[in-house]
Formats: structure tokens, C-alpha cells, sequence
């Protein structure tokens, strides 16, 4: 049997730097100095003077450098310039002169500290889009810490109980607008079960554990900021979008947010299709990721932020696979997946198909399509999981952002 819908999110993250104070430093988590036992923070040498400044002696005492051999904290392979660059270091929290600057909010409202947000009504450029800081895994894996900052969270409320539930995911498109489902706003299961939807959550990994933290190869941890929980101040759906259609044509949303999200390496937007060589492109054949929070293998949602690799199928073997339920799928559509137990499921509605493309020498993430519905049980061998094609609805994205 077919859904027309699914209302929990998928199963499918590298770490980014982590912005903390008004000083724009970049941390990669708390520290303690180890000749002073004092706290600190793990950031680049250049951010930290009194470092810097020991570095750039030219004949450093023996006692300086055994200073800096015991301040390293790290390095970040994130930059691909000099070995000075990428080097981090426990900076105390008296010498940075940053000591009451805290690694974020998690309240509703809040926004992390980063760049000026540009308004509403403008798509990030490329370069401030889709950029790729991590190796690719393919297939079921666990994501890394801050892969895919674009990533959100549609937090429910439950009316009867008052609890909140992750029912849905979607895309930070620019600073103030979330690209999603239609059905995560507009459904027979929302109204069913009492679902509200809430807030939109950034920059999550594990939503068990607050912060997030993972422990690198040479034993050092990384934490990242707390998540953000940023209300909603308008849903927008789409027009011509029918809950109750069994083909969910037109299954896409936005989701303006009521404050605007400042860039950090965690919370990052993905690109739009917006060029016509990407927006028009069929894209069969190719390889593309999807990531999320939603049911697993054993049908329970994930804690943490998982990823997958699904191939693009040809539409018309997609169309005769849904035909045979009375389902019809057109060019606003795409076909991704059907291997088995890999696929988008319950909970990763509205999520991204992240297509990786190369433009002017860099490689960027596109949204491709949204996830929409699929086959249950999930990642059902031979039915791939349909997704809304993005580049046809690119005009009414535009057309629905304000300022």
C-alpha cells in the first residue's frame, strides 16, 4: 500500500566552526589552558593576540614554545591555506578579552551571532550557499557534526498534551525563510493528530544531547553552539496545493521565520536552483543526498542527523510504477531511490534532495527537490520516493519572499 504522504522525518551532517561572540571568532568548543587550568576557548591562532603574538617572536624563549605546543587544540582542515592558518589553540578566556561571550541561545527567538543577515527578500550568493565542508559518505550514514547547516527542524505542538514532536523537515534557503513540504503545513494526519506547527529548529545534530559534541580522530572534542528554535511568522503554501490529492502535486511550503538567522559554519543556507542550466536540468542518473531525522530500521526517528545517497530515476518508469495506484506524477516531480531499506521515510517530509554541482571551480549544494511521499514500509525495493522538483517552483519561491 502507497502513502500520499509522510509526517515524520528521515533518518540521515563535518565540523564547522563555531561562532561565539561579537568579536566574530571562530570556537571549536570549550578548552582549559594547560599550564593554568584556566577555560578557554579552541579557536584559529590568528583570534587569539596572545598567541599570535608568541608565534610571530622570532626567536621564542623555550619556555614560548612549549607554551604553544601545549596550547594546540586542533588543526582545521576546513582552510586550505598555510599550516599557520589552520592552526587552533586553546585561548583563555582572560587573554581573548571575549570571557562573557557565551557559544549561543537555545530559546525560541534567538539567532546566532555571524555575519549582518541580508533581508528577506534576498537569495544568498554563491560562495555564502550550499558550500560543501566535508568528505562524502554514501549510503546510511551518520552525518557529521555540522554537514548540511542548511538543515531544519519543523517542531510540532500537540494540542491535547501540550508536548512538542520533530514531524518534519526542511531548508534554510536565505536568512529568513525555510523551503519544506506543503503537507507539513496543510494535512489529514496534522489535523488527526493535533499537530501545530510551532518553530523551526537550526543548527541541530543529536536532538538527544544539548550541546552536540564529537570526538575527532586525535581524541579532541568538538562541540558545536546550542541549536536554535526560531518562531514562525508566516506559512506560505502553495496555491494550487490539494491536502487530500492522492498525487500531492504542488507539495511546497515556506516558512518565513519571525527573526532573522545569522550565518554561522552550523546554520548555513543551501543554493536555488535559480540558473536555467540547473534549474531545467532532468538530473537522471545522478547521485544525490538527502539527510534527516526520520524513521529508521527499526521505525523509530533518529536522534541524530543521518544521510543517504539516492540515484535520480527517468520519469516514465517512475510513472508506470504509480499508475498502477491511481497515482500520477509529472515533470514537477522527480523519482529518487527504491534500494533497499534506503530511502527517505516518516519524519523527512519536506526535507532537501541536495544535488552537488560545480560552479567556477567550487562545489556547491543546489536543492533539488523536496521530499514528498513514497512507498510504505519505506525504502520498499524497486519504488523510488518522489520529491517535488524545486527548479519548476523557483519563480514562486522568488515571486513569495519579502524583505
Amino acid at each position: 500500500m502507497l502513502a500520499a504522504s509522510r509526517l515524520q522525518l528521515l533518518s540521515i551532517g563535518l565540523l564547522a566552526a563555531i561562532n561565539i561572540a561579537a568579536a566574530a571568532q571562530f570556537s571549536y568548543g570549550n578548552c582549559e589552558a594547560k599550564d593554568t587550568k584556566e577555560k578557554g576557548l579552541c579557536i584559529h591562532i590568528r583570534d587569539c593576540p596572545f598567541l599570535d603574538e608568541i608565534l610571530n617572536i622570532t626567536k621564542p624563549t623555550a619556555a614560548q614554545r612549549q607554551l604553544l605546543g601545549d596550547s594546540q587544540c586542533g588543526l582545521d582542515n576546513t582552510r586550505h591555506s598555510g599550516l599557520v592558518q589552520r592552526i587552533l589553540v586553546c585561548c583563555p578566556d582572560s587573554k581573548r578579552g571575549t570571557a562573557n561571550a557565551g557559544a549561543g541561545s537555545g530559546t525560541s527567538g534567538d539567532s546566532l551571532s555571524g555575519d549582518e543577515p541580508e533581508p528577506g527578500n534576498v537569495l544568498p550568493s554563491i560562495g555564502k550557499c550550499g558550500i560543501l565542508f566535508a568528505n562524502r559518505i554514501l549510503g546510511g550514514t551518520k552525518a557529521k557534526l555540522y554537514e548540511f547547516p542548511w538543515m531544519a527542524l519543523l517542531k510540532y505542538k500537540t494540542k491535547q498534551k501540550d508536548e512538542y514532536t520533530f514531524n518534519c523537515g526542511g531548508a534554510l534557503i536565505n536568512s529568513r525563510y525555510v523551503l519544506t513540504a506543503g503537507h507539513c503545513l496543510a494535512s489529514n494526519k496534522l489535523v488527526q493528530y493535533g499537530f501545530e506547527l510551532h518553530s523551526v529548529r537550526l543548527g541541530e545534530w543529536d536532538t538527544s544531547t544539548a550541546p552536540d559534541c564529537e570526538t575527532e580522530l586525535n581524541k579532541k572534542q568538538t562541540c558545536a553552539p546550542l541549536h536554535i528554535d526560531v518562531l514562525i511568522e508566516k506559512k506560505i503554501l502553495h496555491d494550487l496545493y490539494i491536502p487530500d490529492a492522492i498525487d500531492q502535486m504542488h507539495d511546497i511550503a515556506l516558512l518565513r521565520l519571525k527573526d532573522l538567522v545569522r550565518f554561522t559554519d552550523y546554520v548555513k543556507p543551501i543554493c536555488l536552483p535559480v540558473g536555467d542550466d540547473i534549474r531545467n536540468n532532468n538530473f537522471v542518473d545522478y547521485a544525490m543526498d538527502v539527510a534527516g531525522w526520520g524513521a529508521t530500521e527499526d521505525d523509530k526517528p533518529s536522534n541524530i542527523k543521518l544521510k543517504i545517497t539516492v540515484d535520480v530515476w527517468n520519469l516514465k518508469p517512475c510513472q508506470d510504477k504509480y499508475r498502477t495506484y491511481q497515482m500520477h506524477i509529472n515533470g514537477s516531480q522527480l523519482c529518487a531511490g527504491g534500494k533497499n531499506n534506503v530511502d527517505t521515510c516518516r519524519g523527512d517530509s519536506g526535507g532537501p534532495l541536495m544535488v552537488l554541482t560545480n560552479v567556477a571551480s567550487e562545489e556547491v549544494f543546489f536543492v533539488a527537490g523536496i521530499t514528498s511521499y513514497g512507498p510504505i514500509p519505506c525504502g520498499l525495493p524497486g519504488w523510488p520516493g518522489v520529491y517535488t522538483r524545486v527548479g519548476h517552483y523557483v519563480d514562486w519561491v522568488i515571486h513569495n519572499l519579502e524583505a
